[in-house]
């Protein structure tokens, strides 16, 4: 173990890209280690407050985990009239399981991640983001590689919505395949008719490469798909997700519907109202060319997307 008091002389730095990054000053230390799979920190940063770290980069923090929750798991929620049949793939604190489970549609979420020791980790020392979710009766977790989830279930298992809440893919990461063009096509035969996917897609601002190459990459599966963010200040950017299904589209959800299928949520919504969800798809033109530049440009096994940090 790392002595805290001599960790980055009491700051974290982290990269965004190969050429910028931040910095952010470390109050206290909870935890410092690893797992088979990466390294874990916990600590209380600046005006974030307790964050989890991983493998050097922030992954949530207290001060904003819900604009980041929120945003990824209640537009696809939200846009299926009748969601019952929820697939997580990552997701280790639990609080995207916690956000699903809000919904009284809900009764079967399978939360598929490959790090047991990173959600014991989070069992321990996150109760403020699962939040009991893990307790919950309507929670089937497996320890189990994504990937291999999805290509041992296609056409076996069915699910309404299915969200991506997968770590970057980093070059030689452990998510790399998780974006590819093989991975989609698989995932797909496991939505149900009237479906929805999202998956987190790194930055629009940082890293637009990569969120442009998942975008495109997932039209050739779909068809179409829809770009959205918010703005995360714990990760210093804004923030991507890209949306696609087999009927429903977010420009489809009008104010009356939303407002509707809100009731449905246990403790309504913190962040999040309609209003947000126009603004999170309305992206800016220099947003949307850059991400028209890797029109065509299709991450696959053979050839993964990346960043390189």
């Amino acid at each position: 173990m790392k002595d805290p008091g001599m960790y980055y002389w009491n700051w974290h730095v982290e990269w965004d890209t190969l050429d910028d990054g931040h910095l952010t000053k470390i109050f206290k230390v909870h935890f410092i280690g690893s797992t088979k799979y990466q390294q874990v920190e916990i600590m209380d940063l600046g005006v974030y407050g307790k964050s989890l770290v991983l493998d050097g980069k922030i992954q949530s923090s207290l001060l904003d985990e819900k604009v980041y929750h929120e945003a990824l798991v209640h537009p696809p929620m939200l846009l299926h009239p009748n969601p019952r049949r929820v697939l997580i793939l990552g997701g280790g604190e639990g609080a995207t399981a916690r956000e699903v489970l809000k919904h009284n549609t809900v009764e079967k979420v399978v939360m598929v991640d490959i790090d047991r020791e990173l959600i014991e980790i989070a069992k321990k020392l996150l109760p403020e983001w699962h939040q009991g979710s893990f307790d919950d009766v309507r929670l089937e977790l497996l320890i189990s590689d994504a990937r291999k989830y999805v290509f041992d279930m296609a056409g076996k298992e069915e699910f309404d919505v299915i969200i991506g809440d997968l770590v970057d893919p980093l070059e030689a990461g452990p998510a790399v395949k998780l974006y590819t063009r093989e991975f989609y096509a698989k995932l797909r035969e496991l939505l149900s008719n009237e479906g929805v996917f999202v998956t987190q897609s790194t930055s629009p601002t940082s890293t637009p490469r990569a969120m442009g190459v998942i975008k495109s990459t997932l039209e050739t599966v779909f068809g179409w798909v829809e770009p959205y963010m918010t703005y995360m200040r714990s990760f210093d950017s804004m923030w991507g997700f890209n949306l696609t299904g087999m009927k429903y589209k977010l420009s489809m959800l009008d104010e009356e519907t939303f407002r509707e299928r809100v009731k449905r949520i246990r403790g309504g919504l913190h962040t999040l109202d309609y209003q947000s969800i126009v603004w999170m798809r309305s992206l800016p033109l220099f947003i949307r060319r850059k991400l028209g530049e890797y029109r065509g440009v299709v991450s696959t096994d053979n050839d993964p997307v990346f960043i390189e940090v």
